[in-house]
């Protein structure tokens, strides 16, 4: 399957990261629908010391871009020490998004999630 071109391998999984919790189980379930396995977070540290731990588990993370106590600029640019070939997206319902330094793809809230996967 592809989420937003990039292509999700079926050994590895999705990670969501946000600590909103509804946005979690929705996207959680609609990927689940799909046939693939998701790993939920609630909170960027618990994902960081996951991800430290299992650096190559994921082929995708979904991450909010603004979460407490870590923004999710400042955890991607961790993850990215971690596993430089893990493929992440920011998800955010604001305009001005900082320390985007990997450039990865913005995706805006309220996501249309028919439009999300292709």
């Amino acid at each position: 399957m592809t989420y937003y071109g990039l292509n999700v391998t079926d050994n590895k999984s999705i990670a969501v990261v946000d600590d909103e919790e509804d946005i979690v189980t929705l996207f959680t379930e609609v990927i689940e629908e799909n046939g693939y396995p998701v790993m939920e977070f609630t909170n960027p540290l618990f994902a960081l010391d996951y991800i430290h731990k299992h650096p190559s588990e994921f082929d995708l993370i979904i991450i909010d871009s603004r979460m407490s106590p870590m923004q999710g600029c400042e955890l991607s640019n961790k993850l990215s020490v971690l596993n430089p070939k893990i493929k992440m997206i920011l998800i955010t319902a604001y305009d001005d998004i900082k320390g985007n330094s990997l450039n990865l793809e913005i995706v805006k809230k309220p996501i249309t999630l028919i439009n999300y996967y292709k």
